[in-house]
């Protein structure tokens, strides 16, 4: 089986945080918190959002340029 190798790109996710109980906390400002980190597509860089947040993810957007 051959595995294709992809270049990983910088991705912005946006995520749902949640309080030190593990309830959902509505953002005051409207305005979701955001991680940017690198991967080969956009549902790996869902993945690893969830991973390292712990949180729900709304949304992946790619970035342009390599920002992460």
């Amino acid at each position: 089986m051959a595995q294709q190798i992809t270049e990983a790109r910088s991705y912005r996710c946006s995520y749902h945080p949640k309080d030190l109980n593990g309830h959902p906390v509505a953002a005051d400002s409207g305005v979701l918190p955001t991680i940017q980190l690198k991967a080969s597509n956009a549902e790996q860089a869902q993945r690893a959002a969830y991973a390292v947040t712990g949180c729900v993810v709304a949304g992946v957007e790619r970035l342009e340029g390599g920002a992460a």
